[in-house]
């Protein structure tokens, strides 16, 4: 906090904030075309033992060429997905085949 704005003066600015006058960011995550494309597809969701997980800490390591990256595969084939909408084969195999690049 700066010493040189009164408390009173704080409250009064934090009081009157809007919305849009808010950014929210952590500083050590990225911008999301890199954390969440594979290929041609801006979003996708990486699975993992619990479930899907949105933040894709996977596709980050492997985008960067990281020596650590080791894909999470144990207990997929137990997985159970619910696909909806026409061609939802053919989009999966295009993903899948991004990542395989």
């Amino acid at each position: 906090m700066r010493d040189d704005i009164s408390e009173e003066k704080w409250m009064a600015i934090l009081q009157n904030l809007r919305e849009e006058d808010v950014e929210w960011r952590a500083p050590w995550l990225l911008p999301y075309e890199i954390l969440y494309r594979c290929g041609d597809f801006d979003w996708v969701p990486l699975l993992e033992i619990w479930g899907a997980i949105g933040y894709a800490l996977l596709l980050v390591l492997r985008q960067y060429r990281s020596r650590q990256f080791i894909p999470t595969t144990h207990g997929l084939a137990e997985c159970e997905f619910s696909y909806g909408g026409d061609g939802y084969k053919k989009k999966i195999r295009e993903m899948s085949n991004a990542w395989n690049q």
